[in-house]
């Protein structure tokens, strides 16, 4: 019975993702066309708000119009329209939708900004992020795949939280797991418990538990690979545990839960001393080469954002864990204000925009601010890269999304894209401004050249030490032993000033000191999400700490350092 549940859940699903592949098919015909009459009904449909009044919406009536008329923006200029909204109900300000929900998000100084998402915002990142990446599967892999359930590592706060208006307020992918709950059960390998958790309760056990419990599971999600990763290393480190409880059907006395959960998990555990056979005989001949085909058999896909900083991720996921035969569907780029783009085809870095979830305009990363040089999709070009801004219908208009991308191809008439870095997340202590993404590639460069598993970095811009110096953390898993500490600094000061050529001129002449590496405690990066989680975080918005910014990264970072470099030469 549940097994014919299943397979009717996700035929739903699979059928919507192939009606909704084709209808992006269709419009990526024509992307221009849709794309600007997208902009001139979110005109029509706000001219009588008080920011379409303020901007003369009604005289509109083209994107050169509109170009002339409304500015380039960014968050502080409707933070007051969306205080009033908040605060005290006001309608019709900045969009003549109704807001039922507001996005939370973090901007990198660490404040919170509240996102209005009216409903039809909701049903454009469902048919993005839902529909469309399920026909993209479909259309690779066939039906293979709506037998089994999904394992999705996606977590929202047990309690719904409302805002003064009424309106609900939370991570965006939280309200679409709601969206889930009536079916969950056929949908997914975790129980509510671990996707709906109360404070307290060890999630990574559950999701790892429940998952390996299922041995016909056809896919993995998760917002970001990283989360994925996470739980694989936890199954790697702690299968004797796993395995014990699923053979006995019961929890070991370590894992902290609140006593209702436990009760509550009682009912949907029982000894499975088949399962717990084959589990050991698997994981007991060890982990040099991929385990999930062995204890998944029947995986197709592994779906979520595995591109730009989370590009390493999945590379370690594929070599690790999955092997080649287990196909990838990366999600496309997506954020509180919108949904921007979503795959075309799996195993891809690129994601084709969605001419009918934003009207979109791009800003060349080398104009300079300089507005005039802002073109439309119909004006990209291939290799090229840009800042995106977007007009969205929750009432952001010509807004900056401070994302870097690239140009890469083309889906039908429709650019593709590739996803870079945030514009915002750059060290600048001596002019250098040296980005996320050159940090990134000196780390992931210095692993691959060494042959060392990076679980993760960070790094610290350390402008008290004389003269001032850069600081990387590395948490690091497998390791040749003939790779030391030293090693390791001298190849990733030498990545580090190919990735920052500016940095070379600086230590060469006493202004800046050279690298210094800290080596992590193992389960530094794990820790970290979980402290995180427990002070109110989502779950599902989560990114690693790759540039400390906050003195509780600094406290924490230093805090959980094992050794350094220096210590070690």
């Amino acid at each position: 019975m549940q097994s014919e549940k299943i397979t009717a859940a996700n035929k739903k699903r699979m059928d919507d993702g192939i009606k909704a592949f084709a209808k992006l098919r269709e419009e990526c015909r024509e992307p221009m066309k849709v794309n600007e009459a997208l902009l001139l009904k979110i005109i029509r449909d706000n001219e009588d708000t008080e920011y379409g009044k303020k901007y003369d919406f009604k005289n509109i009536h083209s994107i050169k119009e509109f170009q002339a008329k409304v500015p380039v923006t960014k968050y502080s200029d409707y933070a007051d329209y969306v205080k009033r909204m908040t605060d005290q109900d006001e309608k019709n300000l900045i969009t003549s939708y109704p807001v039922s929900h507001f996005n939370g998000s973090s901007g990198t100084t660490g404040d919170v900004k509240y996102i209005p998402m009216p409903d039809v915002m909701v049903a454009v990142y469902l048919q993005c992020i839902t529909k469309c990446t399920l026909g993209v599967l479909t259309d690779a892999v066939g039906d293979s795949w709506i037998n089994g359930r999904c394992i999705r590592l996606v977590e929202c706060p047990a309690e719904t939280t409302y805002l003064s208006c009424g309106a609900t307020f939370g991570a965006i992918s939280s309200k679409m797991t709601r969206h889930f709950r009536p079916n969950i059960e056929s949908l997914f390998t975790s129980p509510d418990e671990a996707i709906f958790p109360e404070t307290g309760t060890n999630t990574r056990y559950l999701h790892a538990r429940f998952a390996l419990m299922d041995p016909d599971a056809t896919g993995f999600q998760a917002a970001y690979l990283s989360y994925l990763v996470i739980m694989l290393r936890y199954i790697e480190n702690n299968w004797e545990l796993l395995v014990n409880d699923i053979e006995t059907g019961t929890i070991d006395q370590s894992i902290e839960m609140p006593p209702e959960v436990l009760e509550k998990l009682k009912s949907k555990l029982s000894p499975m001393p088949e399962r717990a056979k084959q589990l050991r005989e698997i994981f007991a001949k060890g982990f040099d080469e991929p385990f999930v085909p062995k204890v998944w058999k029947n995986m197709k896909y592994v779906m979520g954002i595995g591109t730009g900083g989370f590009k390493a991720y999945a590379d370690l996921l594929q070599s690790h864990y999955t092997g080649n035969d287990i196909v990838y569907v990366k999600i496309g780029i997506a954020a509180s204000e919108g949904c921007f783009t979503t795959t075309y085809r799996v195993n891809s870095e690129d994601t084709v925009l969605v001419p009918d979830s934003c009207f979109f305009e791009f800003l060349p990363l080398d104009a300079e601010d300089d507005f005039s040089k802002i073109v439309t999709l119909d004006g990209l070009e291939e290799g090229k890269e840009y800042e995106v801004i977007i007009t969205n219908m929750g009432g952001f208009y010509r807004y900056r999304m401070r994302d870097a991308v690239r140009v890469v191809s083309k889906f039908e008439n429709t650019p593709t894209l590739e996803f870079l870095y945030r514009i915002d997340q750059t060290i600048n202590f001596m002019g250098e401004k040296t980005t996320e993404a050159s940090l990134r590639n000196a780390a992931n460069n210095t692993a691959e050249a060494l042959g060392f598993e990076l679980v993760d970095f960070s790094v610290y811009a350390d402008i008290k030490a004389e003269p001032p110096r850069y600081q990387y953390f590395l948490e690091i898993g497998r390791n040749p032993s003939e790779v030391t500490a030293n090693v390791i600094r001298l190849t990733l000061e030498k990545e580090f000033l190919k990735s920052c050529p500016a940095m070379k001129d600086l230590i060469t002449r006493g202004v800046c000191q050279e690298l210094k590496v800290n080596f992590l405690q193992k389960e530094s990066y794990a820790l970290w999400r979980d402290l995180a989680i427990f002070r109110g975080a989502s779950a599902n918005q989560l990114k690693p700490v790759h540039i400390i910014r906050t003195e509780s990264q600094r406290k924490f970072f230093f805090g959980m350092t094992e050794y350094s470099s220096e210590a070690m030469r």
